[in-house]
């Protein structure tokens, strides 16, 4: 009797382990997945994106603050210059500032395209120099390459303007202008008609005949009509040239008139004149 009745009173007991054991179970599932978002069909479940971790990983690293931005700024010779070296300077600004010690790239403009011509290391005030190569009229830019903490910039064109050998001797006669006329005399501080034409050309980097006759037979002859800045102007008395100057354009030209005047822009006064050109 006891063995039975001790079976009954086990019944209840486990069932209420049996109870116990599925509420516990249902404790720790369902938080389980109330903390499991819902996916949308199709998708993937979500990536982890936290930094760190409880096994004690280190944070991400942070983003790489922002560079600071460059202006390159580019100077050269100013108006028409003689085929030769000229100097180009360069300024290297970030964030408005002077950037010292840092080299900024000369580029020209040629057949090929951009190409390297040289390259300045920068002082103290951002500044820098290069003497660049100029036979003829050419564009020129400079070109930062940026670095760790600033950007890359590149300055805008900067034209080179060589002038043609006429065109320098038209300078040449000007620079003259004032000098007094002195039969005989080719510079530098007085003229006469041929030896001022003469010098001009000369420092222009053409040898020219010393008499205004013999530079008439050397030149080409051009129509008044076809004539331009740097053409030879001659004048003749009795079938004989005698006077020579440089036109400058506008109907007018230099020269060294006569004994008691100075070199002068004047207008060509003989509508009978003949324009020669030196090739």
């Amino acid at each position: 009797m006891r063995s039975i009745k001790h079976a009954k009173h086990a019944k209840p007991a486990l069932h209420q382990t049996r109870f116990a054991l599925s509420v516990g179970l249902t404790a720790v599932v369902l938080p389980l997945c109330m903390a499991t978002p819902a996916l949308a069909e199709g998708t993937s479940a979500p990536v982890a994106t936290t930094t760190t971790s409880t096994l004690g990983s280190q944070p991400s690293p942070a983003l790489a603050p922002a560079k600071v931005a460059t202006a390159v700024r580019i100077t050269g010779p100013g108006g028409a210059v003689s085929p030769g070296r000229h100097r180009v300077a360069v300024r290297l600004l970030a964030g408005g500032q002077p950037v010292r010690d840092a080299y900024v790239r000369l580029d020209r403009f040629g057949a090929d395209g951009w190409v390297y011509a040289g390259r300045v290391l920068t002082g103290s005030d951002g500044l820098g120099s290069l003497l660049v190569d100029a036979p003829r009229s050419m564009k020129v830019r400079a070109v930062y390459q940026g670095s760790a903490t600033r950007t890359a910039s590149m300055s805008p064109q900067l034209l080179i303007s060589v002038a043609g050998f006429r065109q320098r001797a038209v300078q040449v006669a000007s620079q003259q202008n004032g000098k007094p006329y002195r039969y005989g005399s080719v510079g530098p501080d007085s003229f006469d008609c041929s030896g001022l034409v003469k010098y001009a050309f000369a420092r222009a980097g053409k040898s020219l005949p010393r008499t205004s006759g013999d530079m008439y037979r050397a030149a080409q002859k051009v129509s008044q009509s076809a004539k331009q800045p740097g053409d030879l102007i001659f004048m003749s008395s009795n079938g004989r040239i005698g006077h020579v100057g440089v036109y400058a354009g506008g109907g007018k030209f230099w020269d060294a008139p006569r004994a008691g005047k100075a070199v002068s822009l004047r207008a060509i006064y003989d509508s009978g004149y003949y324009v020669g050109r030196i090739s």
